[in-house]
């Protein structure tokens, strides 16, 4: 069983080392406190950090080729606060994820959770300012 976990994230650790190395490459961070994939039309991975002024930073690293867009979060919406909104309105049972990705609207959160009734849920915070972007309910 630990094989088969460990072999269904390689190609993920493989992505996220990718664009760790692509983001110090361009010097867009000088610290990278996490990554992970992200999944919209495009998979890409977001990397967060600090730049070398020490002001927290995201990256998002479209895989393969593309551009890489990055984002001051000092004035965004925090994971916390992207939680916090909502816990405020859904029935949570259970949260699964919080990622931060680069949307058409701009960075969102994405909250992974489970409802009461045992149903899988996303919901998308927009990073700027807290409103909700998307909620995709009960699956």
């Amino acid at each position: 069983m630990l094989v088969i976990i460990f072999t269904g994230n390689k190609p993920f650790s493989a992505a996220e080392k990718q664009a760790m190395e692509r983001v110090e490459s361009e010097n867009l961070l000088a610290d990278i406190d996490r990554t992970y994939v992200y999944s919209n039309k495009q998979l890409s991975v977001t990397v967060i950090g600090t730049d070398a002024e020490g002001k927290a930073k995201a990256a998002f690293v479209p895989t393969g080729e593309g551009k890489i867009e990055s984002v001051s979060l000092e004035d965004k919406v925090t994971a916390q606060e992207a939680r916090e909104i909502a816990l405020k309105e859904m029935n949570v049972k259970d949260i699964l994820h919080t990622k931060l990705g680069m949307e058409s609207e701009g960075p969102v959160w994405e909250i992974a959770f489970i409802n009461k009734e045992d149903q899988l849920n996303y919901v998308y915070i927009l990073a700027k300012d807290g409103t909700w972007w998307k909620r995709i309910l009960n699956l």
